[in-house]
C-alpha cells in the first residue's frame, strides 16, 4: 500500500507531512493494519520567493511614505498581514505553476519522484494520493486537463496508473492502481474556471476505471479555511460510476484567536476572526487527528469513527454558543462521584453514536439553561450554561449537533 503526499502553498521543507504521517500510522496501529509505504512529494524548491517580491513592494511603499509624510503606513497600504500571508502565497505560488516552463518543471519533479516510490516497491500496486491546497490543482491537472502535448510530464504520471494506460502512449514497465484521492483545503472549484476540465472528462475517468472497488475521493474543507470549497455538486457523476466522490467538514476553531473571537458573538467582528483564523485553518490538516482519522477511513474503505471524534466536534460547537459560560471548575468530576449529583443534574438530551460521549441539558426553574458533555466513562468534560435570552441560540446549536450524529 502506497500513500503519496502533494503538498501546496508556501511549502519549502520536505518533511512537510511528518506529522500527519505519524497520525496516520496511529490509526493504522490502533486498527491493527500494517502501516502503508509513504512519499512526500516535494516540488517546493521550483516555486517563486515571495520574499522577493515582498521587497520590492516595500521599496515602492518606502518612496510612497517619502511622498505623504504625514499619512500613516498602514493607511497606505491596508491589510498587509492578510496581502503578505496565506493571499499572496497562493497566488504567488499558483501563477508561479501555470507559467509553461514553472508548471513543467513541478509535473516533471513528481513524475519522477512518483516513480521512484513506485519502482522501490515493486510488489505494492495500491496507490492513495493526499493532495494539500495548490497541491490539488496540480493533481487535478494532471489526471484531467487537455491542455498538455504529448512529451509532457502530465502523460508519464497517467501512464503509472493503471486506468489511464489506454489514454497514453507512454508505457512504463511500473504501474499501480489508484484506490483513493484525499483532498485537503482545496480551491478546485474555482480555478477549474481556468483550467476548464469538464464534468464529461471526469465521468470519462470513472468510466474507465476497472478496479473491484470504486475509486473513492475525499474532500477535506476546515470552515474557516478560505482556500477550501465543496466539490461534489459541480461533479455530476452517473448513480453507478466508479468514482465514489464525499465532501467532509472539519468543523473546529483553527487556534484560540478565532475561537475567542467568535464566542463573543458579534457580527462587527466576523473580519477578525476571518484574519486570525484562515492562514492556520488552511495549514491545520497536516497536523489534525481528525484529518488522519478521515484518510485513513479512506485508504482502508472504512466508516469507523476515530475514538473521542464525536466528543471533540460536540464541545466546540457548545463553546461558540452566543451568552455560553463554561463552568471550568467542574472538569474531570464524574457522574458517579457522590458529590458531583449535588453539582448537576439533568436529563439526558443525546447519546452519540461512536458511544465516545453524551448530552444532559437541565432548565431551572428561572430559565436558565444548564449543558454537560460526559465522556464514555461518564466523566464530566464541558458543562456551561446561558441565560433566557440566549436559550434559543442553545437549542439551535444542540439540533445542529443532533443533525450532525444523524449524518455519521
Amino acid at each position: 500500500m502506497l500513500v503519496f503526499f502533494i503538498h501546496g502553498v508556501a511549502t519549502r521543507d520536505a518533511c512537510y507531512s511528518s506529522n500527519l504521517q505519524q497520525l496516520i500510522k496511529t490509526e493504522f496501529s490502533h486498527r491493527g493494519e500494517k502501516n502503508p509505504h509513504f512519499y512526500a512529494g516535494f516540488w517546493g524548491s521550483a516555486l517563486t520567493d515571495i520574499g522577493k517580491i515582498w521587497n520590492s513592494i516595500d521599496e515602492d511603499l518606502a518612496h510612497v511614505k517619502k511622498k505623504y509624510s504625514k499619512i500613516d503606513s498602514e493607511e497606505i497600504f491596508r491589510y498587509r498581514t492578510f496581502r503578505e500571508g496565506l493571499f499572496s502565497q497562493f497566488l504567488g505560488d499558483f501563477f508561479t505553476y501555470m507559467n509553461r516552463d514553472k508548471g513543467r518543471e513541478i509535473r516533471k519533479t513528481i513524475a519522477q519522484q512518483l516513480y521512484n516510490f513506485i519502482k522501490q516497491n515493486p510488489n505494492d500496486f495500491e496507490l492513495h494520493i493526499v493532495a494539500h491546497s495548490l497541491g490539488t490543482v496540480i493533481l487535478w491537472d494532471v489526471l484531467f486537463s487537455e491542455r498538455f502535448s504529448a512529451k509532457d510530464p502530465a502523460l508519464s504520471i497517467r501512464a503509472m496508473i493503471r486506468e489511464f494506460e489506454n489514454q497514453t502512449d507512454v508505457k512504463p514497465k511500473h504501474q499501480v492502481n489508484l484506490s483513493s484521492i484525499t483532498l485537503m483545503g482545496s480551491p478546485i472549484l474555482f480555478v477549474n474556471m481556468m483550467l476548464d476540465v469538464r464534468p464529461e472528462k471526469v465521468n470519462q475517468f470513472a468510466d474507465s476505471y476497472s478496479s473491484e472497488q470504486p475509486l473513492r475521493w475525499l474532500n477535506l474543507i476546515h470552515p474557516s479555511d478560505l482556500i477550501a470549497y465543496p466539490l461534489k455538486a459541480s461533479l455530476p457523476l452517473a448513480e453507478n460510476t466508479y468514482l465514489k466522490f464525499e465532501d467532509e467538514y472539519l468543523l473546529e476553531d483553527a487556534n484560540l484567536a478565532e475561537k475567542t473571537v467568535r464566542s463573543l458573538g458579534l457580527t462587527p467582528l466576523t473580519p477578525l476572526a476571518m484574519a486570525l483564523g484562515s492562514s492556520d485553518a488552511h495549514s491545520s490538516y497536516w497536523n489534525c487527528c481528525k484529518t488522519a482519522g478521515l484518510i485513513t477511513n479512506n485508504i482502508l474503505n472504512q466508516r469507523k469513527v476515530i475514538s473521542q471524534n464525536l466528543l471533540d466536534i460536540v464541545i466546540p460547537h457548545l463553546e461558540q454558543v452566543k451568552g455560553m459560560t463554561p463552568i471550568s471548575k467542574f472538569m474531570g468530576i464524574g457522574l458517579n462521584d457522590d458529590h458531583s449529583k449535588n453539582i448537576w443534574k439533568g436529563d439526558l438530551y443525546l447519546k452519540f453514536p461512536d458511544k465516545s460521549g453524551k448530552i444532559y441539558l437541565y432548565i431551572n426553574p428561572l430559565k436558565v439553561h444548564h449543558v454537560y458533555v460526559l465522556d464514555s466513562d461518564d466523566e464530566l468534560q464541558f458543562g456551561g450554561y446561558v441565560g433566557w435570552i440566549d436559550q434559543e441560540g442553545l437549542m439551535q446549536k444542540l439540533e445542529l449537533i443532533r443533525g450532525l450524529m444523524i449524518n455519521r
